[in-house]
């Protein structure tokens, strides 16, 4: 797994041992991003269920301002500091080791990209969208990105978010969502 575009490009990152952690391919990361075009520059980044902090990472190394990283297991928060302290994006990144559900009752700023990447076997994965959709992360130009199994069946909308799109890449789906009209 490396970073796949931007200024630490090509730098190899790190995983947790064992199977609790799936990192997002690079494929699906570059069809991610591509997907994302111009809304990654200078953007406030919230990577939730971070994992190895790949996605959070990829969108630093691709000019987003800042990223803020949640993950509850303490092996992984310390693979993310190390992924950031090797890729050099320390000094614009915030890792927070704990659960999702916490942090989004903690952080109070609203974020112009929420990444999240759960396992597959989550239970409550509508739950978790629609927390996400009332919390104040979400701003009126958010876009939230949900990466998930296919076979989840994604609903249209979680709350004031509104999926715009959906692909699907083998065992990936990517589904991107975005306040909808009414929903500022």
């Amino acid at each position: 797994m490396r970073v796949v575009a931007g200024r630490a490009k090509g730098h190899r990152l790190q995983a947790p041992r064992g199977m609790e952690t799936r990192p997002t391919s690079d494929k699906v990361r570059e069809a991610i991003f591509a997907m994302l075009a111009g809304e990654i520059e200078g953007a406030t980044v919230l990577d939730l269920f971070a994992g190895t902090g790949a996605l959070g990472i990829e969108a630093l190394s691709r000019g987003a301002e800042s990223a803020v990283f949640v993950e509850r297991r303490a092996a992984a928060c310390a693979v993310i500091r190390a992924n950031l302290a090797h890729t050099h994006l320390e000094d614009e990144s915030r890792l927070l080791c704990m659960p999702v559900e916490r942090a989004l009752t903690t952080l109070s700023q609203p974020f112009g990209l929420v990444l999240l990447d759960p396992p597959y076997a989550y239970p409550g994965l509508d739950g978790i969208m629609e927390a996400i959709s009332g919390a104040s992360v979400i701003g009126s130009d958010t876009v939230v990105v949900f990466e998930h199994s296919p076979r989840f069946a994604v609903r249209e909308s979680y709350g004031r978010l509104e999926r715009r799109r959906q692909k699907v890449y083998g065992d990936t789906a990517v589904s991107i969502f975005d306040v909808g009209a009414g929903g500022s």
